[in-house]
């Protein structure tokens, strides 16, 4: 259709050049899906069929499930205003409990409508007859003008649940139309047909801008209805991708220096896993300012990949999938390892009265390390493990000491597990 329309929502009211929203009440959810989709019928008329310059009409009609119910069910309304090649969307509306759909339509030329049920697993597509709405007026010029509308999108791809921007100019040979208003059409990835999205006027310099948010790479045109001075036009086709979603982890996320951990992630694309996809691990060593290729892996067919790396301080990783044949690259967040600093504890042994006193001391950067919690352990010869005897803390200076019965023959080491440090263990003491 080609003309102004009403564009009524729950909050208000806004003049908007190809449609409205739908007068009727929402109905309840769509049917559960049946084997074998149900036969469907769709009735259209229109409720004034002739309207004077400004006025609104209604088109109204009944959709209709053979055994089940079109409540709750979008259908779409579609135009075509004298001049126009083919049907164009211009709103939508939701069934109501008994099927009835209807929008207000404001159309500034004779224009057709038809409605379109695009259909659901449990119900086939159907498209109405035809009804015209005729505008009386007899000033019209012999020739309406020409128009051009351009568009462009801003971000060719998106990330997964982010947005891009569609812009478009309107002109009549160079002269930008300004107050005029457009439509702005899609057609995701697998539809046949282009659906209704939103409407805008045009700007002070003829131009247009619609934040999208796709799902899947879509398509987007833009859709000018004309006027009685002005002949309708559609701008070209511009597509939007979504980059696949990147996922990641990392465990441990602490190591000690010379341990590894292992970067793992899923890439999945429309909620489908991605197989076979080369992605990159990206390192930034603390110091760094940038991050760097260090591997690479492919993905598995549930999308998942695996790399394993030593980090030799802290280090901050992410994974990169390359694009490929119809898949945009993608990045995943930031994980972060944190490497501890190397410790050390010493020991040594002295008799005593009470027995053999083992003392030493934990030392990390340079300093001895307070307040932390050390082991004292006795080695078994016949399991050759290494057994623990008695835990303690380090005092203000980093020492720890310890008194045993004298056992001739028995040895022992001091070990620290590692909390704020790096593990560590001191040499053998024997009694």
């Amino acid at each position: 259709m080609r003309g102004t329309h009403t564009f009524r929502t729950l909050t208000g009211v806004v003049t908007a050049a190809l449609v409205a929203t739908s007068l009727g009440a929402a109905g309840s959810a769509v049917a559960e899906p049946t084997a074998a989709p149900a036969a469907t019928s769709i009735s259209i008329r229109a409720l004034q069929s002739t309207v004077a310059p400004g006025k609104t009409g209604t088109i109204a009609g009944d959709l209709t499930v053979n055994g089940g119910s079109a409540a709750g069910r979008p259908v779409a309304l579609e135009a075509q205003a004298a001049g126009e090649e083919g049907f164009t969307p211009v709103g939508t509306a939701t069934a109501g409990e008994r099927g009835g759909v209807r929008l207000a339509v404001q159309p500034a030329v004779n224009t057709r409508y038809r409605w379109h049920y695009a259909g659901a697993d449990d119900a086939r597509a159907r498209v109405s007859g035809v009804v015209v709405v005729r505008v009386r007026t007899a000033q019209h010029p012999a020739h309406r003008l020409s128009t051009t509308l351009s568009v462009r999108a801003v971000r060719p791809v998106v990330a997964p649940g982010g947005s891009g921007v569609v812009r478009g100019t309107l002109r009549s040979g160079s002269v930008e139309l300004r107050g005029r208003i457009v439509v702005l059409l899609a057609r995701a990835s697998g539809q046949e047909s282009w659906q209704f999205r939103k409407v805008q006027r045009t700007g002070r310099a003829g131009g247009v801008s619609f934040r999208v948010r796709p799902q899947v790479r879509t398509a987007f045109r833009l859709a000018f209805a004309g006027t009685g001075t002005f002949r309708p036009a559609k701008s070209g086709v511009v597509h939007v991708g979504v980059r696949p979603a990147v996922k990641v982890a990392l465990a441990p996320k602490r190591v000690d220096p010379g341990q590894s951990t292992v970067v793992s992630g899923t890439v999945v694309r429309s909620d489908s896993p991605v197989a076979d996809a080369v992605v990159d691990l990206y390192a930034r060593p603390a110091g760094s300012k940038r991050f760097a290729a260090i591997a690479n892996a492919t993905t598995a067919a549930d999308g998942s990949v695996s790399i394993t790396t030593t980090p030799a301080k802290d280090t901050q990783y992410r994974l990169h999938v390359r694009s490929a044949s119809g898949l945009p690259s993608g990045w995943s967040r930031v994980v972060a390892v944190d490497v501890r600093n190397p410790s050390s504890l010493s020991i040594r042994g002295r008799d005593t009265a009470e027995g053999l006193a083992i003392s030493g001391q934990l030392r990390a950067k340079g300093k001895a390390v307070r307040n932390a919690v050390v082991k004292l352990q006795t080695y078994d010869a016949a399991t050759s493990a290494w057994t623990d005897t008695a835990t303690a803390r380090t005092g203000s200076n980093g020492v720890v000491r310890f008194v045993r019965p004298a056992a001739p023959g028995t040895s022992y080491r001091l070990s620290y597990e590692g909390t704020r440090f790096a593990r560590s263990a001191s040499a053998t003491l024997t009694d």
